[in-house]
């Protein structure tokens, strides 16, 4: 019965992939359950009932399962909402101590590792590829270049090959290297200062560079250097499937429905896109990372500088026989960091969780958004991230609310 069931799910995926050229499982359920906001919220209430509306609707148009959110606003109060379920087939509510996969939020963490080793002079933003692994594709790529998506480095989870091993044994297990020889045997996407295309090969290498410079396991620094100083206890880098109670389940939604893909082996993201957290540790997370906390005043300033515009939809590629792409919707990015809408920070999307982390460099707020459902239904959900979707309208509103106090 299993086999039968992972067979049709792989068919499913081979043909949804093949019908609507989507080559990443990594880009009507009805919202039943009440909303639970925290009681310690002193936000003004109709703007608490305008944020869960925008949710509420959001996760009704794309049958989303379940939603975490927080809202915090210094000198004004905070909003947490819990809504819908952590587990579809039991109707467990989804609370806000839930651990999830945070996928490429965990790109914001190993390059900032990658900007304290700079800051310690083990390596430099100028520091090529071809230093540390020459025989990589645009090996004379920067650190800065793989950090800022500039490298031109084929993204191997766009590899429909890859893809398919990937769907077939979420459980295996994948060296870092693995990862990159997949991109490797795929032409870059354009020359050095070519353009900006996101890669998750770019910082599955750095997670490399990290560990050959520290001589250490990626994951053991970030716990040093990041986990460890912010108290971040409910998160971890893991090295295993397993994922700390308590959990939200995590579901992919394809044209055949939801399949629960909770479970699936870290090592596939590595670098790029690993860790686990939940929702107040990844709350400190955003203020870390939009104030620079643990990095020096420079580097911070050089990172904040590094951001430029982009174009996301599509992405820059220069080989013509390649489908274009779209990219993670940012209005900027750059060394390990986008903005949207005047908010810094990351987004994320693995298999089965979608999130995001947004800081507001003027008056210090926190927007974290998470979701336990990741695919697509139909090709209406063709580039849709949907907590970025989210947070947009959010911003909209929280952004002229700062504008009236500035005033």
């Amino acid at each position: 019965m299993f086999t039968d069931n992972r067979k049709r799910f792989t068919d499913s995926l081979k043909e949804t992939f093949t019908l609507i050229l989507v080559l990443t499982v990594l880009s009507s359920f009805l919202i039943s359950s009440s909303c639970n906001s925290d009681g310690n919220s002193s936000l003004d209430p109709e703007l608490v009932q305008r944020l869960e509306q925008i949710l509420f609707e959001n996760m009704e148009e794309f049958g989303i399962p379940g939603a975490l959110v927080g809202v915090w606003i210094p000198g004004e109060g905070n909003l947490i909402i819990e809504q819908g379920v952590s587990d579809i087939d039991t109707d467990e509510a989804i609370e806000k101590n839930d651990h999830v996969r945070i996928g490429s939020v965990t790109k914001s963490f190993t390059v900032t590792v990658i900007l304290q080793l700079v800051g310690e002079g083990k390596i430099s933003l100028d520091d090529p590829l071809s230093k540390f692994f020459p025989e990589i594709e645009n090996s004379e790529a920067t650190v800065r270049d793989l950090a800022n998506m500039r490298s031109g480095i084929f993204n191997y989870t766009e590899d429909i090959d890859f893809i398919l091993l990937l769907i077939e044994d979420l459980l295996r297990k994948w060296a870092p290297q693995e990862l990159v020889d997949v991109a490797d045997r795929n032409a870059p996407y354009f020359p050095l200062d070519g353009g900006w295309h996101y890669s998750n090969t770019n910082t599955v290498i750095l997670g490399m560079i990290i560990e050959q410079v520290t001589g250490n396991f990626v994951g053991d620094e970030i716990q040093k250097r990041i986990i460890n100083p912010l108290g971040l206890s409910g998160t971890i880098y893991p090295v295993s499937p397993d994922i700390p109670s308590p959990f939200s389940r995590g579901y992919l939604e394809l044209p055949i429905g939801f399949t629960d893909v909770t479970l699936s082996d870290p090592s596939s993201s590595a670098g790029s896109g690993a860790m686990i957290s939940r929702l107040q540790d990844l709350r400190k997370w955003g203020e870390a990372l939009g104030t620079g906390s643990l990095i020096n005043k420079k580097l911070q300033q050089e990172r904040i500088d590094s951001l430029t515009s982009i174009v996301f939809k599509p992405c820059q590629d220069n080989d013509p026989e390649r489908e274009p792409r779209s990219c993670p919707e940012y209005n900027k990015y750059g060394i390990g960091i986008g903005e949207l809408n005047g908010w810094i920070g990351h987004t994320g999307e693995g298999i089965g969780y979608t999130l995001l982390v947004m800081f507001e460099p003027q008056n210090g707020s926190v927007v974290v958004i998470i979701m336990n459902r990741s695919g697509i239904r139909n090709s209406s959900d063709m580039g849709v991230h949907i907590p970025t979707k989210v947070f947009e309208e959010y911003a909209d509103i929280l952004n002229s609310s700062n504008e009236m106090l500035l005033k």
